[in-house]
């Protein structure tokens, strides 16, 4: 069913063009306004989450992420199983082609390579991001998990397939989803405009391509959930830890 619709063309009514279009907004825009909001819920009622150890405030800040995606997530699950769609429908579990693979991986490797370059100038040994201890490696899996499973399943299975099945070609199928996943990190406004785009615009590249790897792979998900977890679960838990507890640095 995925395949089919990754390959659509026919001409559909004006209001399944429309839709796809206000699913992206909402995901794109949506996703940063939730964290938002249920960052200021911890902040209020959790002295910790901004007077406590620096895991403490790192764990307050990304936790309202991951709460956030899994919302997200329940929410797209409640909506295709309306329509009488499931995720294995949009390719959530089939393993996929080899060229997905190699492309999916590649792109998370040349990811972790630019993101270790932070590493000296953090001062943390680049054997950390590989081999995490205690509440960092908590971080690490949570994150990973979050993130190669939500995200993928939002920006890469479920709307790439709505333009799909409005009509839309390939290029539109890689481009809007992309584009709204670099919008979906808009949390990193409050790092400076600067810092945003710098993290907005090389993420929305990176979802293009794994978008492509989406298709290459037949409408499979897995390749670009493993690779997505390596990529978060390695050098990023570190970068973010580091911008979260030295705003000056």
């Amino acid at each position: 069913m995925a395949t089919q619709a990754l390959g659509a063309s026919a001409v559909t009514p004006p209001t399944g063009r429309l839709r796809c279009w206000v699913e992206s907004l909402t995901l794109g825009l949506g996703i940063p306004a939730m964290i938002w909001f249920l960052s200021k819920l911890i902040t209020s009622f959790i002295p910790a989450a901004v007077s406590g150890s620096p895991e403490q405030r790192f764990f307050f800040w990304f936790i309202a992420g991951v709460i956030a995606e899994w919302l997200f997530v329940i929410g797209v699950w409640l909506l295709l199983k309306n329509r009488g769609v499931s995720f294995r429908n949009l390719g959530v579990w089939r393993v996929g082609t080899w060229s997905a693979w190699i492309l999916a991986l590649a792109l998370a490797t040349l990811s972790i390579l630019s993101n270790l370059r932070l590493f000296p100038r953090m001062h943390i040994p680049i054997s950390y991001a590989f081999v995490p201890h205690g509440f960092h490696l908590f971080a690490a899996l949570i994150l990973g998990v979050t993130a190669g499973f939500c995200e993928e399943v939002l920006f890469r299975a479920f709307l790439m397939t709505q333009f799909a099945k409005a009509g839309y070609g390939k290029a539109i199928q890689v481009l809007i989803p992309g584009l709204a996943f670099g919008l979906a990190h808009a949390g990193y406004l409050n790092q400076g405009l600067l810092v945003w785009l710098g993290i907005a615009l090389p993420t929305a590249f990176l979802g293009m391509m794994w978008g492509v790897a989406y298709l290459s792979g037949r409408g499979s998900l897995l390749p670009t959930i493993v690779a997505h977890f390596l990529n978060d679960a390695t050098a990023i838990p570190w970068i973010v830890f580091f911008m979260m507890t030295n705003p000056h640095a």
